[in-house]
């Protein structure tokens, strides 16, 4: 299946207070990626150059605006490219907007001490239910979850409540269902981060805008191409639910 690029939006957080930017009306994105450098490991007995991966080399994003000067978010944008300040990015993709509506899944952002997400450690067998997700211990409280199976094993989750006060990772343990052999870990929220719906894929990333020039053509609306020095490896998170 492949997936449109109209519906596509882009946000950021504020680190000021920790609220969501939401872009708008972007025109373009691109260059969301990193490359991997080679390390030489030829040896002498080698009859050519032989080689591994070594570091990600993240790249430069750019994305394209048409610049509203009473747009709050583009004056809050160029301040932060002014200040060179690094921000959490992400990239809703369109198969979680709504052009009956015109509104699409928005991003949240988590709170420290609630849970992150829980990996799915081993599937297990004989599922012929959704085993009961108990979630104990780690110094706080709330946490709930549900899970999802396929094929008699355990696929996957959705954190119905993050919870609140998590000092260290609770213990999680799965129950009931009929089958036997699942097992998952929890992670914890350490730090301000987004908190984001399966209900559509997502494109993380982290940078500082390096460059937002303004662009005046004759005829034309007044543009810029923002560039994002990309920090760290971008990650894909796909779309799980309806």
């Amino acid at each position: 299946m492949t997936i449109n690029v109209q519906g596509t939006e882009l946000f950021a957080i504020d680190p000021a207070d920790n609220t969501i930017l939401d872009v708008g009306c972007f025109t373009t994105l691109d260059g969301i990626d990193t490359s991997l450098a080679q390390v030489d490991v030829t040896c002498t007995k080698s009859k050519a150059r032989e080689y591994e991966a070594g570091l990600a080399e993240p790249g430069s994003a750019s994305f394209g605006l048409n610049i509203d000067p009473k747009n709050p978010v583009h004056l809050r944008l160029h301040q932060l490219k002014t200040a060179g300040t690094k921000l959490k990015w992400v990239v809703g993709w369109s198969d979680g907007y709504n052009f009956d509506t015109e509104e699409g899944i928005q991003p949240l952002i988590g709170t420290p001490g609630g849970l992150a997400a829980l990996v799915l450690n081993s599937a297990g067998t004989g599922y012929t239910t959704a085993p009961t997700v108990a979630i104990t211990g780690g110094g706080g409280t709330g946490a709930t979850a549900t899970a999802q199976i396929a094929n008699g094993k355990v696929t996957g989750f959705t954190i119905t409540n993050e919870g609140a006060g998590y000092t260290s990772a609770p213990t999680v343990a799965l129950t009931g269902g009929s089958g036997t052999g699942a097992t998952a870990r929890a992670l914890v929220e350490t730090e301000i981060d987004f908190d984001l719906p399966n209900t559509r894929t997502w494109l993380t990333f982290e940078g500082y805008m390096n460059s937002f020039p303004f662009t005046f053509g004759l005829g034309d609306v007044v543009k810029s191409t923002v560039g994002i020095q990309v920090s760290g490896e971008p990650v894909l998170v796909a779309k799980t639910a309806p």
